[in-house]
């Protein structure tokens, strides 16, 4: 599992243009989702991910759980991303952290936003993403796909992102987390 999520980043970090299988192979909806994907991959502008802070929602969460549980997650990854003259950005990205249990998260994914507002100032944004995550607390491990709400605040190459997690499992301890994010342009 983790050569596969190794060669995942290899493959994002690397610009490429070669590969087995193209986007018209599949069905007609499914290609102009897989095109967006690629023509970002391809044509987007090299970004870091800097991951940071976990905000555990206290109405959700014992006082005693949310003592043992981590808001520091750190972590980072790298993207590619394009932006459209309307404002709307394009994201595919990997990047790894520190979960709430202290282990590792793995995530690979694409990522939609809009910006309004002078791109010379500061703008807000919102969107959505959908990924691919994987840490041990989850399905035994194994890759799950799974989608969640962005929102941004971007200045010239650098934004800071938040989205919520939401409970799931239902009940007091699972869940609802304020996960906060950073991008840096490098190009």
């Amino acid at each position: 599992m983790k050569r596969f999520l190794i060669a995942v980043a290899i493959v994002l970090a690397l610009p490429g243009r070669a590969s087995a299988l193209e986007c018209a192979d599949f069905w007609t909806w499914v290609d102009t989702g897989c095109r967006r994907v690629v023509d970002t991959y391809q044509n987007g502008e090299t970004q870091l991910i800097v991951s940071g802070y976990s905000y555990h929602l206290p109405s959700t969460y014992t006082p005693e759980k949310r003592a043992e549980l981590n808001s520091n997650a750190w972590g980072g990854g790298l993207a590619r991303a394009t932006e459209e003259p309307n404002g709307n950005t394009h994201t595919v990205y990997f990047y790894a952290f520190e979960d709430s249990h202290k282990n590792a998260q793995f995530n690979a994914g694409y990522m939609w936003t809009t910006y309004w507002g002078d791109r010379d100032g500061v703008q807000a944004g919102l969107g959505w993403t959908a990924f691919i995550l994987q840490r041990p607390d989850i399905a035994s491990g194994v890759p799950v796909p799974a989608a969640l709400p962005i929102a941004a605040l971007r200045y010239k190459k650098s934004s800071v992102l938040a989205t919520f997690i939401p409970t799931l499992n239902g009940g007091i301890n699972h869940g609802s987390t304020l996960y906060v994010f950073g991008i840096i342009g490098l190009q």
